[in-house]
């Protein structure tokens, strides 16, 4: 005889309800054993679980209650820069030398020099102003951002005001040497021309520039020989620089930028025996350092220890000193 299938379901869940019912109803499956919940006065009906799981921690860490944040470097205040004094302007009811704030470059910062110029310029008086850019350039211990930096308060500057000498017969005269194997090209000389007038401009009206060029229009030559510059002291026993070799690009358009920047490297080596900081390094064929890097005061004091040299007895220079070639193929 068959049972019907519910009866049998019916059976089967009877027997596990009377079993549970009978055996484990009464049993306490969440609470740990030997261990009392117990219920607190903010939260009488509330069981906390973490109150009997959690261990106690008698020594607690000592924490600072005020915690400084490191500062961002990048969001740090400059550094204030100490005022200009009066005294430190200089006498401005009278004309600046050329040497005009020499001993301040030698003793403060470069910002302090910068400040120095600004607040020269907020008075009006801009030739010192000039002056005090140029002391970042021929005088102050300074990085190459700070003298790019002065470079252009001074090319700024110099546009408005006049040339430093008016009077023709102060000037000092120089030769600008190129020396070439070759007959020169109209071109060249039209360069030669505009260096020598950069060097004038430069200086302030200080220095009379005549271009010279010693070819010795040798046929053999080959055509790619490098160029000789050099300048000189004029009169008989004339005085020079050191001369610098150039061979210039094929292309025509770059020999002005070429022996612009060669006759600036020649001027800056002689310059720093003079004791004057070396020039910075990798320059820029293209910008115009003559102008820019080269002071009214080192110009007069180049030109004059040219001459110097030549008027002492015990140190004649008859010619050039050879510097070796300055640039490539």
């Amino acid at each position: 005889m068959r049972i019907h299938w519910a009866f049998v379901v019916l059976a089967v869940i009877g027997t596990i309800l009377l079993t549970w019912y009978l055996r484990t109803s009464d049993m306490d499956f969440l609470t740990p054993s030997g261990n009392e919940i117990v219920k607190t006065e903010e939260a009488p009906n509330f069981v906390d679980p973490s109150a009997v799981l959690q261990p106690e921690i008698k020594d607690q860490p000592n924490i600072a209650s005020n915690i400084q944040q490191p500062e961002d470097p990048d969001k740090l205040p400059p550094a204030k820069i100490k005022e200009i004094a009066e005294s430190e302007l200089g006498d401005l009811a009278s004309s600046p030398g050329l040497t005009a704030y020499q001993d301040f470059a030698r003793g403060e910062s470069t910002d302090r020099l910068f400040e120095l110029s600004s607040t020269l310029r907020a008075r009006g008086e801009f030739q010192r102003a000039l002056l005090a850019f140029e002391r970042v350039v021929d005088t102050s211990k300074t990085d190459p951002k700070s003298r790019a930096e002065a470079a252009q308060g001074i090319v700024a500057l110099s546009k408005n005001l006049p040339s430093w000498n008016i009077d023709p017969s102060n000037e000092i005269t120089l030769n600008l040497h190129l020396g070439t194997d070759h007959k020169p090209s109209d071109h060249l000389k039209k360069v030669l021309q505009e260096v020598a007038i950069r060097i004038r401009e430069s200086s302030g009206d200080q220095l009379y520039i005549i271009p010279t060029i010693n070819s010795s229009d040798n046929p053999d030559a080959p055509k790619n020989n490098p160029i000789a510059l050099w300048l000189s002291a004029s009169g008989d026993n004339t005085t020079s620089s050191a001369v610098i070799t150039l061979r210039l690009a094929k292309n025509e358009k770059e020999h002005l930028a070429e022996i612009s920047l060669a006759f600036f490297k020649v001027i800056r080596s002689h310059l720093a025996q003079l004791g004057y900081p070396p020039a910075s390094e990798g320059l820029e064929k293209r910008k115009n350092y003559l102008s820019r890097q080269i002071t009214r005061l080192m110009w007069r004091d180049f030109a004059q220890s040219l001459y110097q040299t030549q008027n002492d007895p015990d140190a004649p220079r008859e010619g050039p000193d050879e510097s070796p070639d300055l640039n490539s193929d």
